[in-house]
């Protein structure tokens, strides 16, 4: 297991996570795009390139991000904003 440096496994109390299996870094993206502060993000920043984070919010952002840090990292990263998921929409309107 990856271990992760403890400015980024505060924002995961209790979880343990490998950060080499696909599974656990898209965890640890998604936690930290959303409520990640300086030090984890700039930790992110130097693990993955903007492509990369780019790619995650493409596949990912719609359902693992609010409106508002999906309208950030969209536009931080240079892609279009996602189309909004129907079902998360209605379940959710507020997402």
């Amino acid at each position: 297991m990856s271990a992760l440096p403890a400015a980024v496994r505060r924002h995961l109390p209790g979880e343990a996570i490998d950060w080499s299996d696909p599974r656990g870094r898209s965890r640890v993206i998604g936690v930290l795009l959303e409520r990640g502060d300086r030090e984890a993000l700039g930790w992110l920043g130097r693990e993955l390139d903007a492509e990369t984070l780019a790619n995650w919010c493409e596949a990912h952002a719609v359902r693992r991000l609010t409106r508002r840090s999906r309208a950030f990292w969209t536009l931080a990263l240079g892609r279009p904003q996602p189309s909004p998921d129907p079902v998360a929409e209605a379940l959710w309107p507020l997402a």
